[in-house]
Parts: C-alpha cells; sequence; structure tokens
C-alpha cells in the first residue's frame, strides 16, 4: 500500500497545493487543489474519499471531481465523513446553485456522490489494508485517519488543535510508523490557532513522547507565510532524533 501527498499546504501558490493524498490509486484523503495534478484517467480511477471535514481546502475540489466521473460516466464515488460534514456538503456544495446535485444525479437511487455518515471508530477495508476515523478537534466536525497497511500504519490527524484522544488513540496501534500532523501556525500565533483549531510547534510538543520510538512525524498544512519560520522553530524546539520532516507535493509513503 502507498500513499502518495497530492497536496499538503494550507494555501494555494506554485508549487503548492491543498491537502488530497491518493491511496493506492483508488481512495482520496480529502480532496483539495491537489487533486487537480491527477490525470482524468486517475480521477476515474478513484472509488471513495475519506473526508476530514468541510472546509474548503479539503473539500473544493469534490464537486469537479463528481463532474469527471458524471461527464465520463464513470462509476461515481463515495464519501466517508460525519453526518454534519454531509449536511454542510448537500447545503453548501451539492445543492443546484453552486454546483448540480451529484448526490441525486442521474438519480437519487444512483448517484454519482454517496455519502456514507460515520463517527470516530468506524473501519473501512482498503484493498489489503484497512481505514480507521479518528477522533479531531477542530472549528467545525472533523475526523482524523488511521491507515493500516500489511506492515505499517499511517495517522492523520486531519486540521485539528490539541486532541489527546486522537494521540491516545494512535499511540496504542502496534503498527505505527509514521504520523501526518497539521502545524498551520509559529508559536507567536498561537492564540490565533487556538480560535481556530490548529496546531503550532508548542501546541503539539506535549503529545510526541506518546509516540512509539521511531516514529516519522510528517508535518502537513503549514501556512505558506510562516513555512520557513516554522521550520526553523521545529529545529530549535523539538528533541534531537526526533524524524520530522514537511510534506511535500510527489511525495511517496510506503505502507
Amino acid at each position: 500500500m502507498h500513499i502518495k501527498v497530492l497536496g499538503a499546504a494550507a494555501g494555494i501558490g506554485h508549487p503548492h497545493h491543498t491537502t488530497s493524498f491518493l491511496i493506492d490509486d483508488n481512495t482520496l484523503i480529502d480532496c483539495g487543489t491537489g487533486v487537480t495534478s491527477l490525470r482524468a484517467d486517475e480521477m476515474l480511477s478513484i472509488r471513495q474519499v475519506l473526508l476530514t471535514h468541510s472546509h474548503a481546502d479539503h473539500c473544493g475540489c469534490l464537486p469537479l471531481l463528481a463532474d469527471v466521473h458524471a461527464s465520463h460516466h464513470g462509476p461515481g464515488l463515495t464519501v466517508y465523513s460525519q453526518q454534519e460534514t454531509l449536511d454542510a456538503l448537500r447545503a453548501h456544495l451539492f445543492n443546484g446553485e453552486l454546483w448540480p446535485d451529484y448526490t441525486r444525479q442521474p438519480s437519487a437511487e444512483q448517484p454519482w456522490l454517496r455519502l456514507q455518515a460515520v463517527e470516530p471508530g468506524y473501519a473501512l477495508p482498503l484493498g489489503e489494508g484497512l481505514a480507521t476515523a479518528l477522533p479531531a478537534n477542530h472549528s467545525v466536525p472533523a475526523l482524523g485517519w488511521l491507515i493500516e497497511g500489511s506492515w505499517r500504519a499511517l495517522a492523520f490527524s486531519g486540521d485539528s488543535g490539541p486532541c489527546p484522544a486522537f494521540w491516545q488513540w494512535v499511540s496504542n496501534v502496534p503498527s505505527l510508523t509514521d504520523v501526518i500532523c497539521e502545524l498551520t501556525y509559529t508559536d507567536e500565533r498561537q492564540a490565533e490557532a487556538a480560535r481556530q483549531g490548529h496546531m503550532t510547534p508548542a501546541l503539539l510538543l506535549p503529545f510526541l513522547p506518546q509516540l512509539p520510538a521511531n516514529t516519522h512525524l510528517w508535518i502537513s498544512h503549514i501556512d505558506p507565510g510562516c513555512r520557513e519560520h516554522m521550520l526553523e522553530q521545529l529545529h530549535s524546539e523539538y528533541p534531537n532524533g526526533l524524524r520530522v520532516c514537511p510534506l511535500r507535493e510527489g511525495m511517496l509513503i510506503e505502507l
């Protein structure tokens, strides 16, 4: 099982794209602008989207992806997320005004976009692996996701401020080798991070001792305006020996 990083930034501007990870060619975690780097035939191979929450940088390309399936008579997509997130999609994206309601087209019985409500703990088979919804703490209802391969596991926090339940959950996964965690703002903007449900290096630091030894920590969702300062803070604040690295578009993580 492999996870390709299509987008991992908090904003757009070449070469950065917003959050989207492709799992084994047929599953997405989130549907940000990174999806636009795929060819149409690659988009038609996608069968499901594991959606963390309803903010546009994570779901904004979902209407366009659904349109590819509709215009090419593809198999359509199933979106897994919390009920509140799915309700937001229906109300604000697939409402017949901003975009066609692909949750009811071409028919209510067989739509191009199928919405499946889940809660933390829900497990979904992924080929030879498993995806499990995890708790998160954001400004809107949100999830993280645990992706377990044959030998290794990766946890993704989604957009989330401090969430002890997430870190307790992943610390008990024996095969955990990789964690993707958002760090949107530097420590100087900690009050802003707290209001918006985001992380800073100082907010993340207390949770790191819970991780198994040799876990690789990947950083996502850095605000483009403070990227360099963020990396400086990571190097100065985090313990020596911790394997920490910002994600970049095009990276491949093997599980």
